[in-house]
Order: structure tokens, then C-alpha cells, then sequence
């Protein structure tokens, strides 16, 4: 990645290393299928989609789902130790959000069906530290076009990438391009052949550049995110 004062730093490098430039930074670390922890600079802790791995310790600020799905929505461990942030209620209707915790703000987008009924996935979105982080869930069409327009800049996406559940491969890298992020990061899917088959369907959108991170976590600052796009895929704690 190209520093503002015209240094390069590998973007698979251990972030760490260049920390000392980078005094706040957000850290993201991928626990399992479509969860993530999200930690702000001011120490605010969010788990995204609980997934059926051992519970995240200590427990964070809040708890996100996306949706009622077995594989993101294993609050158990957390229930009635901190906040669960639900994208829509029991009955299929979209819950608004705008909540701080700790500096990480969280907000969200009911993705529901053209022609009505009830939600199917809830697209997430932190901000910390001018970071805009965007969480797709169980994606299952792209965003409406005033979803689009309300995202804005998004700087890191993790967008499911199973390509049968949830949307087509072709489409999400549609939205990959539109949305136009610094990192788009691959979950929701198993085995290697999936990671390439998306890599496929982003090189048809001129997205070409893949890194590994070294880790299940990096730290990102706004002054350090590389130019849009890079495909970042991550080891999850479950598989490495």
C-alpha cells in the first residue's frame, strides 16, 4: 500500500509494524464463517453474526445479526451479558439502528424482497476512526439503489461469498465495483475453490489485486488503507 509520504508497505505485512505511524487504528479479526470483532480505538468491542465456535472473550459491547440463520445468530453465550443488536425482529420486520458504543457507531439497512415481505438480511455498517466498515451478512440481491447512495464511501467490505445461498458471484462483484472499497473481504463460504472462483468474477470487473493476511486479525487506519480494491483474504480462527 502507498503511504501518504510515497512509502510502500506490503498490505499483507504484519500491520503492527508500521503502527508507529498509525497512533489510532481500528482492529478486525475474523473469528468464523460470517463473524468478525470489530475494535475501535476507544476500546468499543462488536461481534458481528455469532457464529458456533467458542465464545468471544471478554464479552464485547454488543452483538450483531444479520439475520435468523443458525450460522449467524448464536447469541447464546452472550444473552443477557451485553447488548444484541438484531436487524429485524421476530416477526420479519426491520429494526433501525444507530447506536455508539465506545467511539464504534452501528447502523443498518433492511434488505427486503422487490415486491414486500419481510426481511431477509441486514446489511451493517461501523464507523470508527473515519473507518466505514460494511458487513453483508447473508447477502442474498445487492443493495437497493438507495442503499447504495446512502453507504457512501465504504473502505472495508466483508461480503458472503458461497455464491449459492446468497448472491450469484457475478453479483457480487457488481457490487464489489460499484461500491468501490479500499478491502473487500471474503466470507460465509468453504474451501479454497469458492476464493477463486470470486477472484474470477472480480477480475471480469477489472478487480485484480489479491493479498493473504497473515493473521485473523489486522489493524487499519484511514491513512493507511491501500487504494480501492484489494481482495484480503483472511484465516478465520476455525480455519486457518
Amino acid at each position: 500500500m502507498v503511504m501518504r509520504d510515497g512509502r510502500v508497505i506490503p498490505l499483507a505485512m504484519p500491520f503492527s509494524q508500521a503502527r508507529a505511524s498509525v497512533p489510532r487504528s481500528v482492529k478486525l479479526r475474523y473469528v468464523a464463517h460470517s463473524s468478525f470483532l470489530i475494535t475501535g480505538p476507544e476500546g468499543g468491542r462488536i461481534l458481528t453474526d455469532p457464529y458456533a465456535n467458542p465464545p468471544v472473550v471478554p464479552v464485547p459491547d454488543a452483538v450483531t445479526v444479520s439475520n435468523f440463520h443458525m450460522t449467524h445468530s448464536q447469541t447464546g453465550p452472550y444473552e443477557g451479558k451485553t447488548e444484541i443488536l438484531y436487524g429485524l425482529d421476530r416477526a420479519g420486520g426491520p429494526v433501525v439502528l444507530d447506536r455508539v458504543f465506545k467511539g464504534v457507531r452501528v447502523t443498518n439497512f433492511a434488505q427486503v424482497p422487490d415486491g414486500g415481505g419481510s426481511v431477509v438480511n441486514t446489511l451493517f455498517v461501523f464507523q470508527a476512526e473515519g473507518l466505514c466498515i460494511a458487513h453483508f451478512g447473508n447477502m442474498r440481491f445487492g443493495p437497493s439503489p438507495q442503499q447504495f447512495a446512502a453507504l457512501g464511501k465504504v473502505h472495508v467490505l466483508m461480503i458472503p461469498i458461497d455464491g449459492m445461498g446468497n448472491v450469484p458471484h457475478e453479483i457480487a462483484a457488481q457490487v464489489v465495483k460499484r461500491l468501490g472499497p479500499n478491502i473487500v473481504i471474503p466470507m460465509h463460504y468453504f474451501g479454497p475453490e469458492l476464493l477463486l472462483q470470486f477472484a474470477a468474477a472480480l477480475r471480469i470487473e477489472g478487480i485484480t489485486r489479491m493479498e493473504r493476511a497473515p493473521s485473523a486479525e489486522i489493524e487499519l487506519s484511514l491513512r493507511r488503507v491501500p487504494q480501492p480494491t484489494v481482495y484480503l483474504v483472511m484465516p478465520s480462527e476455525e480455519i486457518p
